[in-house]
């Protein structure tokens, strides 16, 4: 009998969603019903939606320009590393680069050629 209850417990944990998953649910829940709420203040008040619309879109511009600038960033450095290394090794490196992304070069070299 008691390998049975200990066989049906097993077989329930498998079966039965856990804590874990019931919260998360109650959470989509509970986030759907305050995305509701917010879409009814904004049908109310256009000026409101225009407003948010205009602080997203400059948000997502200065997100752009962030990662632009890290991308300048990061070029600006990987170029003073090179040029910082001794001739016999930046002459290697540069080798090595080239065979990573021969493929590539050689494809940006035939669409402009």
């Amino acid at each position: 009998m008691i390998k049975d209850v200990e066989e049906l417990i097993k077989e329930s944990e498998k079966v039965l969603p856990s804590e874990d998953l019931l919260i998360e649910a109650v959470r989509d829940i509970m986030k759907e019903e305050i995305k509701e709420y917010i879409r009814e203040k904004m049908k109310k008040n256009p000026e409101i939606k225009d407003e948010i619309r205009k602080a997203m879109l400059l948000y997502i511009g200065a997100k752009v320009k962030e990662i632009e600038a890290a991308t300048l960033m990061s070029k600006a450095l990987g170029e003073l590393g090179i040029i910082s290394l001794p001739p016999e090794i930046k002459k290697e490196f540069i080798s090595n680069m080239y065979k990573m992304f021969q493929k590539e070069i050689d494809e940006m070299l035939e669409k402009t050629l």
